[in-house]
């Protein structure tokens, strides 16, 4: 009668799992790349929530209030990628702020005691 050494089994049990993990190392490593050249793709809240780093909620915010261009399917929003681009631009250009010393200068000018 023969009996098989226990450890052998375990040892064998722990090269599968090691090559799971090496595996899914892999994948995490080299993720699969989204493309977005179609500029005229239909973007739902969570696709226009990454390209813009924000959360889904402040993309729904700026669809009501800062005027980002959106169609309403149902309850939810869908948001072309060209149009999203556009209005990022527009808001970062509308967005620079001139330096705060000119501004405290300005101040100084116009509230100075006489």
């Amino acid at each position: 009668m023969q009996t098989t050494n226990p450890f052998d089994l375990i040892l064998s049990k722990l090269d599968q799992l090691q090559t799971t993990v090496n595996g899914l190392a892999d994948t995490a490593q080299n993720p699969p790349k989204k493309s977005i050249i179609d500029p005229e793709r239909l973007l739902d809240l969570t696709e226009a929530a990454e390209i813009v780093r924000r959360p889904v909620g402040t993309v729904r915010y700026y669809i009501h209030h800062r005027n980002l261009p959106a169609t309403k399917i149902g309850k939810g929003y869908l948001v072309k990628l060209r149009d999203l681009l556009a209005w990022v631009d527009k808001f970062q250009k509308h967005e620079e702020k001139p330096d705060p010393m000119v501004r405290m200068l300005e101040n100084r000018k116009r509230y100075k005691k006489t």
